[in-house]
Parts: structure tokens; C-alpha cells; sequence
């Protein structure tokens, strides 16, 4: 029997949140600096999320390599954009992916990437900017948001 991915069966999930996205993974790695520390989430075979969290939260969470979180990340704080090359960002997490869903509405619009291993991102663009980058099924982009935008979560 081939061995699957640690990846490939999340652990049985027993948290609600108004957070839209959920990404569960594998912690790669922790650094420490004197008030926060960036964590590496493993989220799919190719995509590691960094996030900004406490070192008090690290502790009380026991986050440390090898270990499981959730990432939870507001659709609001996903901002979504043309790959453009030459740009630079201070947000630390960049993801390419493909758009799977749109809800429109006269002021937003709700957008689904598919962003591989059967992971999902969704972001809360106005409709302006999603017609300004035409965003429709099938559409390629990038999205990006700020590793301390992240809250990480963990089971116990």
C-alpha cells in the first residue's frame, strides 16, 4: 500500500470560526525573535503559509516542527493580483491559483481559488477590482496577505 501524505488526510476538525479560510498543515519550522515568532505551515505539497504569532501563543499553542495547526486567514485580508513581473511586496505570503467560484454583488465579490492538493483560498475583493483583473472561473492570479494577518490554531 503506498504511504499517503500527512497532508492528504487533515486531522478530524471540531472548530467553527467566522474565518473563511481554514488551512490545516504540518509546522516546518519556528523562528524566534524577542516578542514574535514566524511560523512555516505546511499547507499542500508545495505551499508554505508564514505567519506572525506571539511567543507566548507559540508556547500556550505548543507549536514546533512537525507538529499540526490551523491557519485561519479573513477573506478580507486576502488582497488578489495580477502577476506582474518585477513586483515586490511587503505581505510575506504570495500564492498563484486558479479562480474555481465568484459570488458577485453590486459592491463585492467573493472569489475562490483553487491553490492546489485540493486546498482553497477565498478573498473579498471590491466588484471593481474583480472585473479590473477579470476575475472569472478559470482566470489565473495571485493572492497575498500579511503573515501577521494569520491566527493560528491548534487542537489539544
Amino acid at each position: 500500500m503506498a504511504s499517503l501524505s500527512p497532508l492528504a488526510m487533515p486531522a478530524q476538525r471540531r472548530l467553527r470560526t467566522s474565518a473563511r479560510n481554514m488551512l490545516d498543515g504540518i509546522v516546518t519550522a519556528v523562528v524566534h525573535g524577542p516578542i514574535n515568532a514566524e511560523v512555516g505551515l505546511l499547507v499542500n505539497d508545495s505551499i508554505v503559509i508564514d505567519a506572525l504569532v506571539t511567543n507566548s501563543c507559540i508556547a500556550a499553542l505548543d507549536i514546533r516542527p512537525g507538529g499540526r495547526a490551523v491557519a485561519l486567514i479573513n477573506a478580507s485580508f486576502v488582497t488578489l493580483l495580477a502577476d506582474t513581473p518585477g513586483l515586490r511586496l511587503s505581505a510575506r505570503n504570495l500564492i498563484g491559483g486558479t479562480v474555481v467560484d465568484v459570488t458577485d454583488s453590486p459592491v463585492e465579490s467573493e472569489v475562490v481559488l483553487d491553490i492546489g492538493g485540493g486546498r482553497e483560498l477565498a478573498a473579498i475583493v471590491t466588484s471593481h477590482s474583480r472585473r479590473e483583473l477579470d476575475l472569472v472561473p478559470g482566470a489565473q492570479t495571485l493572492a497575498c496577505f500579511k503573515a501577521a494577518h494569520i491566527i493560528l490554531a491548534a487542537e489539544y
